[in-house]
């Protein structure tokens, strides 16, 4: 971070502001200013100031290009798999691409990187874990639902969680919650009805 001075009102903008605008908590905000991700000084009196050019680069890199929302429903079923544990990302990856080759499977391990595969292109379905670094399952889910790619995407939760440690209330109670070990079955069934779905659209 830089050091403590003044500068135009324009060039900056306030944490609460970015964290409107990129969807994420303060807590996020502050650990891309200590990475460096996003230019920030403090004022003379002590308040965090971020820069206005760096904050908007990295909300052209999460909205992305909206014409891709279209394009992504005409072709193939496309599946993210947001998870930071390896194990779990390698034995669904391994299943989808046996059972469903025709699929488009997408990896990321932490919220904050599924967020901007989430806005670089559109995904028809997306299984996030509730715990992982940088950005948790739940602000993960927040911040995708925000994006104009994601409007239409089926988000389901996995979990090793118990069902009591869930904040259902923060995920929304129709909120579809699978714990691990994964369901593959149940996971299978989300992927045919995806593809029917598809099938069924009219362009």
């Amino acid at each position: 971070m830089n050091n403590s001075i003044e500068t135009n009102v324009e060039e900056f903008m306030t944490t609460t502001k970015a964290c409107e605008l990129l969807g994420v908590s303060k807590t996020i905000i502050k650990r891309m200013v200590d990475r460096g991700e996003i230019e920030a000084w403090r004022t003379t009196g002590g308040h965090r100031r971020l820069s206005r050019a760096s904050v908007m680069a990295h909300l052209q890199r999460i909205k992305g290009a909206t014409q891709t929302t279209r394009s992504a429903e005409k072709g193939p079923v496309r599946v993210m798999v947001l998870d930071d544990d390896r194990i779990t990302q390698s034995i669904l990856v391994d299943y989808l691409h046996q059972r469903f080759p025709e699929v488009d499977v997408v990896q990321a391990l932490d919220g904050y990187e599924g967020l901007i595969k989430a806005g670089q292109g559109a995904f028809d379905l997306i299984f996030v874990d509730l715990h992982m670094p940088k950005m948790d399952g739940y602000a993960a889910i927040d911040a995708i639902q925000s994006l104009e790619s994601s409007r239409t995407t089926n988000i389901v939760v996995i979990t090793a969680d118990q069902p009591e440690q869930v904040d259902m209330e923060r995920l929304g109670k129709h909120r579809v919650v699978l714990t691990k070990p994964l369901p593959l079955d149940v996971i299978g069934q989300f992927i045919c009805y995806e593809k029917a779905l598809k099938d069924a659209r009219v362009f």
